[in-house]
């Protein structure tokens, strides 16, 4: 399925999240998860906790207040989870700049946001529901306005969008922080020193970045972006505060819980879309440069979380199937496990970084030189609401800041690797954000 058939769950999502006139509020979020096929939608915000810059604060009804955490032994995840309401849902994004000495500090490193109203669009409940409300008032205004909310054809997208564009015409405009030959010549090197590595592995990532060209909705772009992305496992839209919005559509979890059942995703290998199952197969399932890379994922994966589950309850539930999204294809599998008594998410999410690095470990300063901040490139985002939900690698996503957006894109490179087809790899990831970002920017109103 190459986008959200038009007249779903998630297209009436869309359409009542720009009727509410919230998309653009400081702590509103959309959140789209593909595994659970629910929508999840929260308005004005209740509470935000932040960490950055040294610094863990906490807004309630619009006064901030800083943490001191200096006698604290806990983890800043636990601290973090200690300042939020136990019955309200919570949405978050987190940087891996937190474990960097690159980090962009007019942004916090960790937020986390818990609304009034939550609204929650699936496919058996099209028409959306109020799934939270801070108060029988608040449950009474969302009941309301969904009441109100008029009922609206699907939206007809015109098939010309859907052609794919060359990468030189979708890059135009935007400033890479290193060419295209120095690129090179970092996965070059990566390729040789994992040489004396054989089970190891490197993410190397570069960073692009461009002034906006338009003063449409950002909320827009999150609608091109996701309505042509494919198999993704999660999309995502937030206002972080004002004229700041993250948003991406991920092809994979890193980790999900319901009724303290563990699941996570496994992407890794990849290779360009291709209608031929034949073409597919031998790039992707008959590959061993493929196979071994998604392999030692899977094991590094399923040894990361074992201490937190039962013994013995880890195991692989889909094994090495395609994974299509509109510019890539890759290697998916995926394994549960039953979590031990009292894990949360937030123990979970504080083991997990970096997420994109290296092994062994002493290879993360050839991996990352730490020159650009990630903001939240692969870092995480989801949602949690009574101890159920799940947190996401952030790819394939852009941050929109006081009118520039910034993007990355990274590979994962093993012995194995063709530097340059890694850095073909690159640009094939890229090319579906910098396709909805250039016609986001073409003025032409019929595309949403």
């Amino acid at each position: 399925m190459m986008a959200p058939e038009e007249g779903s769950y998630w297209e009436r999502a869309c359409q009542f999240f720009r009727s509410t006139g919230f998309a653009e509020s400081e702590g509103s979020y959309f959140i789209h998860n593909k595994n659970t096929e629910t929508v999840k939608i929260g308005i004005r915000r209740q509470i935000s906790v932040s960490v950055g810059d040294g610094n863990v604060s906490r807004t309630v009804d619009g006064q901030t207040t800083i943490i001191d955490t200096s006698r604290s032994d806990q983890p800043v995840f636990k601290i973090a989870e200690s300042l939020l309401r136990k019955d309200a849902p919570c949405f978050f994004v987190v940087s891996p700049d937190m474990h960097r000495r690159s980090a962009d500090n007019s942004i916090p490193q960790i937020h986390l946001v818990q609304p009034v109203l939550e609204f929650t669009f699936s496919p058996g409940k099209s028409c959306g529901e109020v799934t939270y409300a801070q108060d029988s008032r608040g449950q009474q205004q969302g009941e309301a306005m969904l009441i109100a909310f008029p009922e609206q054809p699907a939206p007809v997208h015109p098939h010309h969008a859907f052609d794919l564009r060359p990468f030189s015409e979708l890059a135009a405009g935007w400033v890479p922080d290193e060419d295209d030959e120095s690129f090179l010549h970092r996965l070059k090197d990566a390729v040789s020193i994992l040489q004396e590595h054989p089970d190891g592995k490197m993410a190397l990532t570069r960073a692009y970045e461009r002034e906006s060209a338009t003063t449409r909705s950002p909320f827009e772009l999150y609608e091109l972006h996701a309505r042509r992305n494919g198999e993704y496992a999660c999309s995502h839209f937030s206002c972080i505060r004002k004229n700041v919005f993250s948003l991406g559509t991920t092809p994979e979890n890193v980790a999900e819980i319901s009724d303290r059942t563990l699941s996570v995703d496994v992407v890794a290998g990849t290779c360009r879309p291709s209608d031929s199952d034949a073409y597919l197969a031998r790039e992707l399932l008959e590959n061993p440069k493929q196979i071994r890379e998604h392999r030692s994922s899977l094991t590094n994966r399923q040894n990361r979380f074992a201490p937190f589950c039962e013994d013995g309850s880890v195991h692989v539930v889909r094994e090495m199937r395609m994974k299509r999204l509109r510019n890539v294809c890759h290697l998916h599998s995926a394994f549960s496990g039953e979590l031990l008594p009292q894990v949360t998410l937030f123990d979970l999410m504080g083991s997990i970084f970096p997420l994109l690095g290296a092994r062994p470990r002493e290879l993360l300063a050839v991996a990352d030189p730490e020159l650009t901040p990630h903001r939240y490139y692969g870092g995480v985002v989801g949602h949690l609401h009574l101890g159920s939900g799940g947190c996401f690698l952030n790819i394939r996503n852009a941050l929109l800041k006081d009118g520039s957006i910034h993007a990355k894109v990274g590979v994962g490179v093993i012995a194995e690797s063709d530097a340059y087809s890694e850095l073909i790899e690159t640009r094939d990831k890229l090319s579906g954000l910098l396709e909805a970002i250039q016609l986001w920017e073409e003025p032409v109103p019929s595309e949403i």
